[in-house]
C-alpha cells in the first residue's frame, strides 16, 4: 500500500542562471557536486547546459557545445561520476535507429570525442530516452517504449564491458516495472538505490516518485512512495539525489509553496527545484576519492592505471585510467574497506587504504590526494638478471621507500591478514615484470612496548612478506628483509594517527 509519509518540504527554486523564462528540466549533477547539468528548451529547440558552483551559488549556465547542434534536439543527459562520459537523448537523428536514441561522448585528453550513437544493443526503432549512469560508468539505466513491454514505457538496464561495449538492454523485473508507464530512472552513486517515477504503483495519482534498493542477491526491493507533499495528484518530473543523500533536485510544471504543490506554473511550464530529502528516503552514504597523479621528479601529471579493490572480498570495486591531466574521481560506498593501487609501466606503484566499514553515521568528507609516482631507476630496468652477481654485493638503496599501505597484521602479530593479498599480488606482479629489480622489505613499529620487542616484531613482519613472495615464485636472491623497530618514525608517536603511520611495512630497491 501507499505509505502516507508527510514531511517538512520546502523546495527552493534554483537560481536565475539555471531557471529562465524558458523551460528547464532533467537535472543531473557531477559526483563532486561542482557541476550542474540540465536541459533547456528555447523556442522548441532542446539543448544541454551546465553551470559550475561558485562561492555565491551556481554560476552562469553555458551551452554544452561539444554535444548541442542547431539541427537536432539534445536532452536528458547523464554524466559519469568523474565527469568524463556523457550519455544523452537525441530524436529523429540521421544516425539514429528511429524515434529517440541514446548517444554518448567521452572526454579524452581534454577534448570531447565526436558524438556517437551508443549502438544497437540499446537503441531500437522504438523510443529510448532518460538515461542514468552508475558512478563507475559501467551500468546504464534508461526508459524505452517497446513491443512486449509490461506497460507503455519500462525501465531497462545495460552493462558496459572492459572494451567499452554495452550489453543488450534488459527490462528490470517487477516490482520496479508495472503494467503502466515507468520512467526517469536515477541510480544513486551508492550503486543500489534507484529512484524513478511510475503510474502503476500505489500512489497519489498521475506519476509519483518512488525508490527501490537493490538487494545483495541482485533483486529489487518493494518500491517506496516518496510520500506527500512531493508526490501529489499531478505528474511529478525527473528526480535526482546528491552524493551525500541530503539534497534532492526535481523538475516540475507546478508552483511550490510551504503547503506543497500549487496550481500549474502557467508562465513557464517547467522549473528545477531543490529540497532537503528526509532521512527515510536517503540512499546509502557514499564518499569519493579525487586524486591527481604526478611524476615524483618532474612534477608533471601522468596518465596511470587506478584500481580500487574491496579488501573484504578482494574483488575489484572500480578500475580507471587517469587522463592526460592526471586526474581521477571514484565513488566509494561507505560500509566497506578499500585498497587503492596506482601503477604505471616504468614506475613503482603507490597504494592507499580507505577504511569506511566503521563509524557509518559520521559524515564522510571526500578524500583529495596528490600522488607522486617514483620512476624505476634505469640501471634496474636495463640490468641483466642472468649475469653472475659479484661475491660481495653492495647493499645501497636506490629508491625512496614505498609504503605497502594494504599489508595488515593483527596487533603484536606477524601473521599476514588475508586482506593483504590484494597488495602483495601487486608487488609480486611488479617484481615479475621487472626482472632486474631487487628489493629489501623493511618493517617499522611505533614506540609502544619495549625496544627489543618492537625490533623483533618489525623484523618478523618484514620476513612474513619476504616469505610470501618466495612462495609466490620470486627468487630468494632478489629479496632481503630487515626490521628497524621504532628507530625511523615518519610521524609523531603522540597521536593514534601518528602511531598508525609509523607501524608500516615498506620496500626499497637496492
Amino acid at each position: 500500500g501507499s505509505e502516507n509519509v508527510t514531511y517538512e518540504f520546502n523546495p527552493e527554486v534554483m537560481n536565475d542562471y539555471i531557471n529562465t523564462e524558458n523551460m528547464e528540466y532533467f537535472p543531473s549533477l557531477s559526483a563532486d557536486g561542482q557541476t550542474f547539468f540540465f536541459t533547456r528548451r528555447v523556442r522548441g529547440q532542446e539543448d544541454i547546459y551546465y553551470s559550475h558552483k561558485t562561492e555565491q551559488g551556481w554560476g552562469p549556465a553555458k551551452s554544452l557545445k561539444a554535444i548541442n547542434t542547431t539541427r537536432d534536439n539534445e536532452a536528458n543527459q547523464t554524466v559519469s561520476a568523474d565527469g568524463t562520459y556523457i550519455v544523452f537523448t537525441k530524436c529523429g537523428s540521421s544516425d539514429g535507429y528511429g524515434s529517440c536514441d541514446l548517444f554518448f561522448t567521452e572526454l579524452k585528453n581534454g577534448a570531447w570525442t565526436p558524438v556517437q550513437n551508443i549502438g544497437g544493443t540499446i537503441n531500437t526503432s522504438s523510443w529510448e530516452s532518460q538515461p542514468s549512469l552508475s558512478a563507475d560508468g559501467r551500468t546504464l539505466y534508461f526508459t524505452a517504449k517497446r513491443k512486449g513491454n509490461m506497460g507503455g514505457s519500462d525501465i531497462f538496464v545495460s552493462e558496459r564491458n572492459d572494451k567499452g561495449q554495452w550489453s543488450r538492454g534488459v527490462r528490470l523485473p517487477a516490482p520496479v516495472n508495472t503494467n503502466q508507464d515507468d520512467q526517469t530512472p536515477f541510480i544513486h552513486q551508492d550503486n543500489r538505490t534507484l529512484y524513478f517515477k511510475s503510474k502503476g504503483l500505489p500512489g497519489f495519482g498521475g506519476f509519483d516518485i518512488y525508490m527501490s534498493s537493490k538487494q545483495s542477491d541482485g533483486t529489487w526491493g518493494t518500491p517506496k512512495n516518496l510520500g506527500s507533499p512531493i508526490n501529489s495528484k499531478g505528474d511529478e518530473g525527473s528526480f535526482l539525489v546528491s552524493l551525500d543523500g541530503r539534497t534532492a533536485y526535481f523538475d516540475s510544471d507546478k508552483k511550490y509553496s510551504a503547503k506543497g504543490a500549487g496550481e500549474l506554473n502557467r508562465e513557464k511550464k517547467h522549473e528545477i527545484y531543490a529540497f532537503e530529502l528526509p532521512e527515510t528516503f536517503r540512499p546509502d552514504p557514499v564518499t569519493y576519492v579525487k586524486a591527481i597523479v604526478k611524476d615524483a621528479e618532474t612534477k608533471k601529471t601522468l596518465s596511470a592505471s587506478v584500481e580500487f579493490a574491496n579488501l573484504g572480498s578482494g574483488n575489484i570495486h572500480a578500475s580507471a585510467r587517469t587522463d592526460a591531466s592526471g586526474l581521477f574521481l571514484v565513488c566509494l560506498p561507505v560500509g566497506e574497506d578499500y585498497s587503492l593501487n596506482i601503477s604505471k609501466t616504468g614506475y613503482l606503484f603507490h597504494s592507499e587504504n580507505f577504511s569506511l566499514s566503521k563509524n557509518n553515521n559520521e559524515s564522510r568528507e571526500p578524500f583529495v590526494l596528490e600522488v607522486f609516482l617514483q620512476k624505476i631507476p634505469e640501471v634496474v630496468i636495463n640490468s641483466n638478471p642472468e649475469k653472475p652477481k659479484p661475491e660481495k654485493p653492495v647493499l645501497k638503496p636506490i629508491s625512496e621507500p614505498v609504503v605497502l599501505k594494504n599489508v595488515f597484521f593483527d596487533s603484536g602479530s606477524s601473521t599476514l591478514k588475508p586482506e593483504s593479498f590484494v597488495e602483495l599480488n601487486k608487488l609480486k606482479d611488479l617484481l615479475s615484470m621487472t626482472p632486474g629489480m631487487n628489493i629489501q622489505l623493511q618493517g617499522h613499529t611505533d614506540n609502544v612496548g619495549s625496544d627489543v620487542n618492537n625490533q623483533a616484531l618489525s623484523e618478523a613482519r618484514a620476513k612474513a612478506v619476504y616469505e610470501w613472495l618466495i612462495t609466490a615464485g620470486i627468487p630468494r636472491d632478489r629479496l632481503k628483509y630487515k626490521g628497524f623497530g621504532e628507530q625511523i618514525p615518519v610521524a609523531s608517536n603522540e597521536t593514534p594517527e601518528g602511531r598508525k603511520l609509523n607501524r608500516r611495512t615498506e620496500f626499497v630497491i637496492f
